[in-house]
C-alpha cells in the first residue's frame, strides 16, 4: 500500500494531528509550530510506503532524527515540487524538524 502525506501548517493553527486506519494498519500524521520551527511526525505501517510532500524552502534546512532529511534511514528524497520537498519513506516512526 501507499500512502501520500501532505501537511500544511498554519491557518492560525499551532498544531494539528490526524490517523487513518488502513487495512495495513495506522498511519499517522502530526505538527506543531515550536518557535521559528515546525515539527512534524509520522507513522507508516509495515509493509507500506508513503510520499510525503514536506513545506520547504530547501531540503537541506530539513531534518529527521537529528540529521539531514535525506540521509535518515528509511527517508529518500525524490524532488521539489512547488514550495515543497517531495520524500519517500519506507514504514516506520519519523520526526522531521523544518523551518516556518
Amino acid at each position: 500500500a501507499h500512502f501520500f502525506l501532505k501537511p500544511r501548517p498554519g491557518g492560525g493553527l499551532a498544531w494539528a494531528k490526524g490517523s487513518y486506519d488502513s487495512l495495513r494498519g495506522r498511519i499517522e500524521s502530526e505538527w506543531k509550530i515550536e518557535g521559528d520551527a515546525v515539527v512534524y511526525d509520522f507513522a507508516v505501517p509495515a509493509n507500506t510506503t508513503a510520499t510525503l510532500y514536506l513545506p520547504a524552502k530547501d531540503r537541506s534546512a530539513v531534518t529527521e532524527g537529528g540529521k539531514p532529511a535525506e540521509s535518515a534511514e528509511g527517508v529518500k528524497f525524490l524532488r521539489r515540487e512547488g514550495d515543497c520537498a517531495v520524500f519517500e519513506l519506507g514504514s516506520g516512526s519519523y520526526r522531521f524538524v523544518g523551518g516556518k
